[in-house]
């Protein structure tokens, strides 16, 4: 039966969540790194809006898989064309969410892996460090677009900072590649593999 994802809620204020009593997987990274079709290449839908506009998301975008799955869309971070003061209101929002919400089960902070780990990367993982630990996920995306020898090595070089420096787990994706996208599924979806076999077990 094939797994049905709905669109929620379009979150602008922290005390308008929705209960936090599922997991939730968080998807998070620049502006344009292409997140939106990740989610739908993984939900097999098209939930997430895709555009060439960096800056899109403009809140916090839930997704849900009956009840028990959702996934968060973060607004893409870098270039943007936002005001200063949405940009500021949603910094506070993310803080928040980040800080108090209890049912935060994963976050797959996306980076492009043609560009590697840029500043702003560098300074949220350390962030996120602090407050989720291992539960920072690091996904590279774009994977198809590697064409020569140059780049695979330099891909090589970002797994590498990935795991060494950040002590990161990390996932090399493209849309593209069906195999890539299992396999990051899997993962996503492990809590609820989880969750069913403590219920055999009793």
């Amino acid at each position: 039966m094939k797994e049905v994802w709905k669109f929620i809620d379009d979150i602008h204020e922290f005390s308008s969540l929705p209960p936090a009593d599922i997991p939730e997987i968080v998807f998070w990274g620049r502006s344009n790194v292409g997140k939106s079709s990740l989610i739908n290449s993984l939900t097999q839908s098209s939930i997430a809006k895709t555009s060439k506009t960096p800056g899109r998301t403009r809140s916090l975008v839930f997704f849900q898989l009956e009840k028990k799955l959702r996934i968060v869309d973060f607004p893409g971070y870098g270039f943007s064309k936002i005001s200063k003061k949405i940009e500021s209101k949603l910094d506070s929002l993310i803080d928040q969410y980040l800080q108090k919400r209890k049912c935060i089960e994963k976050l797959f902070l996306l980076i492009d892996s043609n560009l590697g780990f840029k500043d702003t990367d560098k300074i949220i993982i350390n962030q996120l460090d602090v407050i989720l630990k291992d539960k920072v996920i690091i996904v590279f995306t774009k994977k198809d677009r590697i064409k020569n020898n140059s780049d695979k090595e330099k891909l090589k070089f970002y797994n590498d900072v990935a795991y060494s420096k950040f002590k990161k787990k990390f996932f090399n994706t493209s849309i593209k590649d069906t195999n890539d996208i299992i396999l990051l599924k899997k993962f996503m979806m492990r809590p609820l593999v989880q969750k069913n076999e403590i219920i055999k077990s009793k």
